[in-house]
């Protein structure tokens, strides 16, 4: 979902369409390969979009060790994202990371999958906010409503059995849509991977203890108090396995931080 307009700027020309293909190698044999696959799964038009830039004129919303990200537009979703597996990658298949994104698309905290291959996953944009970029701008009561929605959406995932190994660097993982601290999203699954006993939560605790040790509050007393039951209750959650005893904490985990003390600048 797109939050604003833009202009986008298309890639027609298939030599520079196999730079973002074939990232950072656009050998002849990946470039076929890849062209099929992006006709298979029925997109479009690929446009240079983002903050990202690969090459002078070649952009691209995010570039990782794995696979980069780029804005398309898709035969039945319209204007959507594509991951694409980067030519040196050292994982063989991207179709692992869909599965599980199908899996979890049932919690609403995961961009929809419309189509995949070994190479390539169309799924949703998620325009908005990072962690970082929401809480830089966010008032208290906004960010309290941002940091309980995310524990909520990772007990979610925690529930089916997804557990997201990078959660605990959640500025990588959470995109907010437009700016909303109600709509989290993980956008990255990459990582993730079925398990009796997925510890999302903790990690998102992990995360919210070393944003807040660094603000400054009027309090420092309280702040150390909130931080140590915070990391108590994390600890808590992980040992436990039955989902009764998981909501009981995860509701003093909120409970906790709706009564911690913000500055009106977040982390």
């Amino acid at each position: 979902m797109l939050c604003r307009s833009y202009t986008f700027e298309s890639i027609d020309n298939e030599q520079v369409l196999c730079k973002v293909l074939c990232f950072p190698k656009p050998e002849e044999m990946c470039c076929e390969q890849r062209l099929k696959e992006l006709r298979r799964l029925g997109v479009k038009q690929v446009y240079s979009f983002g903050s990202v830039i690969i090459e002078k004129g070649l952009r691209v919303v995010g570039k990782g060790h794995a696979a980069v990200v780029v804005l398309v537009r898709h035969e039945t979703a319209g204007v959507t994202g594509l991951k694409v597996r980067r030519a040196d990658s050292k994982r063989d298949s991207l179709e692992g990371e869909a599965v599980l994104m199908k899996i979890a698309e049932k919690t609403g905290f995961v961009p929809r999958v419309y189509a995949y291959s070994r190479n390539l996953i169309v799924r949703d944009f998620i325009d908005g906010f990072t962690l970082e970029e929401l809480a830089s701008l966010a008032t208290p009561p906004s960010l309290r409503k941002a940091f309980v929605k995310l524990i909520n959406a990772a007990f979610e995932l925690d529930r089916i059995g997804i557990d997201i190994i990078e959660m605990s660097k959640p500025n990588r993982q959470v995109v907010f849509m437009c700016g909303d601290a109600e709509k989290p999203y993980f956008i990255d699954l990459e990582t993730a991977r079925l398990s009796p006993s997925p510890s999302n939560v903790s990690r998102i605790i992990s995360a919210i203890v070393k944003g807040y040790a660094k603000m400054r509050t009027s309090t420092a007393e309280q702040k150390k108090e909130d931080v140590h039951k915070l990391i108590s209750l994390a600890r808590e959650y992980k040992r436990s396995i039955d989902e009764t005893a998981r909501r009981n904490i995860v509701m003093q985990i909120i409970n906790t931080i709706l009564h911690m003390e913000l500055p009106d600048i977040g982390f």
